[in-house]
């Protein structure tokens, strides 16, 4: 049975094997990415839950995905919205349902959190149509899903 959890420090090694199987795709003008960094950052987000929230999928107390979601603040939506950073399963569990668990996971969290609405920048290929079976609408620049009416 697949268990969807908030990650924990605990969790580093895991999540960043999971990382390496991210789509290794540089926007032009992006900061370049290192280990220690992404490292710092990750704890960063697991201390101060303002900032975001890490879930993982693992079966067996073997990790089979993540997500992680950001809460910007802006104007336009009367304070926090969320984005979905990373989301990844591992090619073992692909097609299994583990992305779907991790996404509704996600969107849990976020209406939880009060967000007006979930945004996800340049999805892959691949998570593409996972996103779009969660109701994630394709506004042709980036995907949204409302969280509020």
């Amino acid at each position: 049975m697949v268990n969807i959890r908030k990650a924990n420090l605990k969790d580093e090694a895991n999540v960043f094997n999971l990382m390496e199987q991210f789509p290794s795709r540089q926007l032009p003008g992006a900061k370049p990415y290192t280990l220690p960094e992404n490292i710092r950052i990750f704890r960063e987000i697991i201390k101060d839950g303002t900032k975001g929230t890490v879930f993982i999928a693992e079966e067996d107390s073997t990790p089979l995905g993540i997500v992680t979601l950001s809460y910007p603040v802006a104007i336009r939506c009367g304070g926090k919205y969320t984005c979905i950073e990373e989301f990844i399963v591992s090619e073992k569990a692909r097609g299994k349902g583990v992305g779907t668990q991790l996404l509704q996971a996600a969107i849990k969290e976020a209406k939880k959190n009060d967000c007006y609405e979930m945004q996800v920048n340049a999805p892959s290929e691949l998570g593409y149509p996972v996103y779009v079976r969660q109701n994630i609408k394709d506004n042709g620049k980036h995907l949204n899903l409302k969280l509020k009416d």
